[in-house]
C-alpha cells in the first residue's frame, strides 16, 4: 500500500508535467503555424497593394504620356507642310522629349506607314513602319483612343520599350497617320525597385488581351509572350480584377505568390510575385530565435520530467508539485518575446510575463491582479469585452487588433489572441497572447496614402476625390446637410509654363497646393488635384457663407503669393479663378450635375475677368472679385 501510495503520489505530477509540456508545444506549434499564416496573409497584402500602387503608377505615366501626344497632334493638323513648318515640328517633338521624364522618343508616320518626322536617332524620315501592329491597328480601326503595344527591342540599343499611339485623320476624316510615343521599360522597372521583398521579387505589366508587356528580371523570351491561356488569366484575372493568386513560375518553375491589379483606365494588369521559399525563408529567419527559446523551455520540461521520475521515491505534496508546475510555466512564457497572460474566467490577469514591460511599457508584477479592460481606450475595451464575451459563451479562440498610446505619446497597434484552458484540476480560465504589430500597420497605411495621394502636390489625386465626391454628396442629401465643391484654375497656367518652363510651373503648383491645404479645415475638407492646373475643393457642412469665406481665403491666398507671371494681366503674377457650386436643396443632383454646376461657375469666373470667385446659386452664378 505505501508503494501504490508513492507511486500515485509521482503519477499525478508527472502527468501533469506531460501534460504541460504536450500544452506548451501544442501552443507553440500553433502559434507557428499563426504566425505563418499571418506571414503569408501580410505578404499577399503587401503584394496586392503593391501591384495597385504599379498600375497607379502606371496610369499616371501614360497620361502624362499622352498630353505630349494630342499636343503634337494639333500642330500637326494645323500645319501647312511647308519646310519650316516641318523644322518647327522636329523641335516641337524635340522639345516634349526633352522636357518629359517619361518620353523615350516621338515619331510622326504618314498614311502609308513611312516615317516621316522622329526624334530617335536610329530611324531616318523615310524608314518603313507599316507592318507595325499599331499601325495596323490604327489604319484599319476608327477607334481614335490612344493604343498601348509592345514590346518592342530598339534595333541598335537593345532597349525594350512600349508605344502610344494615336490615330488622326485629315479634314475630311480620313486616316492621315499615326503619332507613336514610346516609353522604356525600365521606368516601369526602376519604380517596382522601389519596394523592399524578401528574396528575388518578379514584377510584370500585362496588357488586356493578356499579352506580357514588361517582365522583371527581364527574359527575353517572356517579353511579348501571351498568358492568355494559363490559369492566372483564365480563373484569377478574368474573374476578379484584383487579388491574389499562387502559381508555379514558367521560367524557373519555382512556387510563387503574386498579388495582382487591373487598371480600369487603361486595362493593364500589374503583377508583382515572390517566391514561397523565399518568405518561408525570411519567416524562418525571423522566428529562429523564439524557436530556440521555445527548445530550450521544452528541454528544461523534460529534464524537469526525467528528475522527477528519477525522483518518485520522493513524494510531494500536491502544493510543490503544481509550485513546480507555475515556475515552469513561467520559465516558458518569460522566454518568449510575446506578452503572455494567464487570466480566470473573468479576465482578471493571474500570471503576466516579462515582455509586458515591452509591449505595455508596464513591470509585470504592477499589472497581476488587474482586469484586461484597464488601461485602454474605450474602443479597446469595447473589443477585450466582445472577446471575453465570446470565450464566455463558448467561443475556443478570440483575436483582436487595437491601439495603444505609449508613454512618449506615439499610438501602437497591439494584436491579441485569447485562447481558452479547460483543465480538470486546475479549473478553467484563458491564455493570451499579445504581440506589437505596429510596423506591419504603418506599412498597410503608407500604401493606402501613395495609392491616393498625387505626387506633385501631395494633395488627394482624382481617383480618390472623385470616391470621395460621391460618398459625401449621398451623405448630404440622405441627412439634409450642406456641401460645397470649389474648382480652382491657375489663370493663363499654360501661358506661363511657356515662359517660366515646366519645373517652376511645378513649383507653382507646389506653392499653391501649400496655400489650399493651410486654408481649409484638416481631417474634414478634401483637396485634390484634378489634373494639370485643375484643383478641387470639397466642404462638408458648410453653409454658403462659410464656404465661400474658405474660397475667397484661398483666392487671396494665392494672390498674396505674388509669384511671378508677367503675361497674366492685368495684376502681371499668379491668380486662380474659382468656381463655387452649393447642393440644391430641392431635387436629386447626381455627380455628374453637382460637378458640371460647379464646372460652369468655373468658365463664367474666367469668361469675367479671372482672379475671382463665382458661385452658382439655385439657377444663377454670382461673382465676387478683386477689380
Amino acid at each position: 500500500m505505501r508503494t501504490q501510495r508513492a507511486f500515485l503520489r509521482f503519477s499525478k505530477p508527472l502527468f501533469l508535467c506531460v501534460v504541460t509540456i504536450l500544452v506548451f508545444v501544442s501552443l507553440a506549434v500553433w502559434s507557428e503555424i499563426s504566425s505563418w499564416q499571418s506571414q503569408i496573409s501580410r505578404t499577399n497584402a503587401y503584394l496586392e497593394q503593391t501591384s495597385q500602387a504599379i498600375a497607379q503608377h502606371t496610369d499616371d505615366v501614360i497620361e502624362v504620356v499622352r498630353q505630349p501626344l494630342l499636343s503634337l497632334l494639333l500642330q500637326i493638323q494645323n500645319r501647312n507642310n511647308t519646310v519650316l513648318q516641318s523644322i518647327e515640328l522636329v523641335q516641337t517633338m524635340r522639345e516634349l522629349v526633352k522636357t518629359s521624364r517619361y518620353l523615350r522618343s516621338l515619331a510622326y508616320l504618314g498614311p502609308d506607314g513611312v516615317l516621316i518626322e522622329s526624334t530617335t536617332d536610329y530611324f531616318s524620315a523615310g524608314v518603313d513602319l507599316s507592318e507595325r501592329s499599331y499601325f495596323k491597328f490604327h489604319k484599319s480601326s476608327q477607334d481614335m483612343a490612344p493604343r498601348i503595344d509592345g514590346p518592342f527591342k530598339g534595333p541598335l540599343s537593345n532597349e525594350w520599350f512600349i508605344t502610344l499611339s494615336q490615330r488622326f485623320n485629315d479634314a475630311d476624316g480620313h486616316f492621315a497617320g499615326v503619332l507613336v510615343a514610346t516609353i522604356d521599360v525600365y521606368q516601369f522597372v526602376n519604380f517596382f525597385k522601389g519596394f523592399g521583398f524578401p528574396g528575388q521579387a518578379a514584377f510584370a505589366m500585362i496588357d488586356g488581351d493578356g499579352r506580357i508587356l514588361i517582365r522583371s528580371p527581364v527574359n527575353e523570351t517572356a517579353m511579348g509572350s501571351s498568358i492568355a491561356n494559363t490559369d492566372f488569366y483564365r480563373f484569377g484575372l478574368l474573374k476578379q480584377p484584383k487579388g491574389n493568386y499562387d502559381y508555379i513560375s514558367p521560367f524557373d518553375g519555382s512556387e510563387k505568390l503574386s498579388g495582382y491589379y487591373k487598371s480600369n483606365a487603361t486595362h493593364i494588369t500589374a503583377l508583382v510575385a515572390v517566391q514561397r521559399q523565399d518568405i518561408l525563408w525570411y519567416w524562418i529567419k525571423i522566428a529562429r530565435t523564439r524557436w530556440l527559446c521555445s527548445l530550450a523551455a521544452v528541454l528544461a520540461a523534460a529534464l524537469l520530467a526525467i528528475r522527477l521520475r528519477r525522483n518518485w521515491s520522493i513524494a510531494r505534496s500536491a502544493q510543490l508539485i503544481i509550485a513546480a508546475r507555475e515556475a515552469e510555466f513561467r520559465l516558458i512564457a518569460n522566454a518568449s518575446s510575446d506578452l503572455i497572460e494567464k487570466l480566470d474566467d473573468y479576465g482578471v490577469r493571474e500570471y503576466v510575463s516579462a515582455a509586458s514591460k515591452n509591449v505595455l511599457e508596464i513591470e509585470a508584477k504592477d499589472i497581476v491582479g488587474t482586469s484586461v479592460l484597464e488601461g485602454h481606450d474605450a474602443e479597446a475595451q469595447q473589443y477585450w469585452t466582445e472577446a471575453l464575451a465570446n470565450i464566455a459563451s463558448g467561443s475556443s479562440i478570440e483575436r483582436l487588433i487595437y491601439r495603444k498610446r505609449k508613454k512618449n505619446g506615439d499610438m501602437a497597434w497591439l494584436e491579441s489572441v485569447v485562447t481558452r484552458v479547460r483543465s480538470f484540476d486546475v479549473g478553467s480560465g484563458m491564455v493570451s497572447v499579445t504581440r506589437d504589430v505596429t510596423s506591419q500597420r504603418l506599412l498597410q497605411e503608407e500604401l493606402d496614402r501613395l495609392a491616393n495621394t498625387d505626387e506633385l502636390t501631395q494633395l488627394f489625386n482624382k481617383r480618390y476625390f472623385n470616391g470621395q465626391l460621391a460618398k459625401k454628396l449621398d451623405e448630404a442629401q440622405s441627412n439634409g446637410t450642406p456641401l460645397c465643391l470649389l474648382l480652382i484654375d491657375v489663370d493663363k497656367f499654360k501661358l506661363f509654363n511657356d515662359s517660366y518652363g515646366h519645373l517652376p510651373g511645378d513649383n507653382c503648383l507646389k506653392a499653391i497646393a501649400a496655400e489650399i491645404k493651410a486654408a481649409i479645415r484638416p481631417g474634414v475638407d478634401i483637396a485634390a488635384r484634378c489634373g494639370g492646373e485643375e484643383l478641387a475643393v470639397l466642404l462638408p457642412g458648410l453653409d454658403d457663407e462659410a464656404a465661400r469665406a474658405i474660397g475667397e481665403n484661398i483666392r487671396q491666398r494665392i494672390s498674396d503669393l505674388a509669384i511671378p507671371h508677367q503675361r497674366n494681366l492685368p495684376w502681371g503674377h499668379v491668380t486662380v479663378s474659382i468656381g463655387m457650386a452649393m447642393l440644391s436643396k430641392q431635387g436629386h443632383e447626381t455627380v455628374e450635375t453637382f460637378f458640371v454646376k460647379a464646372d460652369h461657375c468655373l468658365y463664367s469666373a474666367k469668361n469675367s475677368g479671372r482672379n475671382r470667385l463665382v458661385q452658382g446659386a439655385a439657377d444663377s452664378p454670382t461673382a465676387s472679385a478683386v477689380a
